[in-house]
């Protein structure tokens, strides 16, 4: 099976703001129909990255090329931008006055009337807007101006988009519904899309692969399950998910192992580590057990409340979880 096509890929990026580097040597690859997640706190570099692939800032050094093709410094060009590429900023950029479908027409002012109603409908279904089609972009939630820019953006086909921070901002039920749009999106349209984030949860539920950013470097890339079951380091093992650090062996190996990956045992034989209940932790789908000794802190997850603040508890794990950093 042949290996998918580049669509955007970048060389020994970097880029200085006064004595503040903010990127630096930066070597990254989308490929066609790909959803890479940029993985950054805030300060990383994200946003910056970002808006020189969306062509709308220059490098100091290092290329940026669009199906191997080297593209020219923004600075050369009248308008800054791509055709084929879409930048959506946090601020959506929409026409405020008006409407829903109105906005995202706009897109396909050069089509034909037919073409574009045809097109508006189908956008607005996919990203589930209909509901709101006839309302003021002004007026939307934030959730709803998420999903009309992306309509929008879409609208005019391009073959890479950009997301700056798609899930900021947006409560629990807003999430859900950009996440099941954003699903439909993938799967019709079929394109390219990087997308920044500070939030692990996110980069892990939508990437085909992860870019982890520190300090305007990237430190690992790989599939969501590699970032987070084999972390090059401590930093990108903290910033994907709880951990728990144990020293084991003679050598006194510092390991980390993760909450889920620990479980109780009634069987004292069984035991790799024991001490009493410090506090118990509601999470909603999970409780969070909370256990100290003399040596240190584990915490492992429950699916039920079974146990008591203060209660001694053994527990158990398997060699094979365990990562040496």
């Amino acid at each position: 099976m042949a290996s998918p096509k580049t669509t955007l890929r970048v060389s020994t990026l970097s880029k200085s703001f006064g004595a503040n580097t903010v990127l630096h040597d930066v070597d990254l690859q989308l490929r066609e129909g790909e959803w890479l997640g940029i993985l950054g706190e805030s300060g990383s570099g994200k946003s910056t990255l970002l808006r020189i692939l969306g062509r709308f800032l220059d490098a100091d050094q290092g290329d940026v090329f669009f199906k191997e093709q080297k593209l020219k410094p923004v600075s050369g060009e009248l308008m800054p931008g791509h055709d084929a590429i879409r930048l959506i900023h946090q601020e959506y950029e929409l026409f405020p006055n008006q409407t829903v479908e109105e906005n995202i027409a706009y897109s396909l002012r050069f089509y034909d009337a037919d073409y574009r109603l045809e097109k508006v409908a189908e956008l607005l279904e996919t990203a589930g807007l209909h509901y709101v089609k006839k309302q003021k972009a002004k007026l939307l939630s934030g959730g709803e101006k998420q999903r009309t820019a992306i309509a929008k953006a879409l609208a005019e086909q391009p073959d890479v988009l950009l997301l700056d921070e798609p899930f900021a901002h947006l409560d629990n039920h807003n999430r859900r519904v950009l996440g099941d749009a954003i699903e439909a999106l993938r799967k019709q349209q079929k394109m390219s899309c990087i997308f920044v984030t500070h939030e692990s949860a996110d980069a892990l539920a939508w990437s085909d692969r992860i870019a982890v950013l520190r300090n305007g470097k990237i430190i690992q890339v790989g599939t969501p399950q590699e970032i987070y079951n084999q972390p090059v380091d401590s930093y990108v093992a903290e910033l994907t998910g709880d951990i728990n650090w144990i020293e084991v062996g003679q050598e006194k190996k510092s390991c980390f192992i993760r909450p889920e990956k620990i479980k109780p045992t009634r069987h004292p034989e069984k035991s790799k580590w024991q001490g009493k209940v410090e506090a118990i932790r509601f999470h909603g789908n999970h409780w969070e057990i909370r256990c100290v000794n003399a040596s240190g802190r584990i915490s492992f997850y429950r699916s039920r409340h079974d146990l008591e603040i203060g209660q001694q508890v053994h527990l158990t794990y398997a060699a094979k979880d365990l990562r040496v950093i």
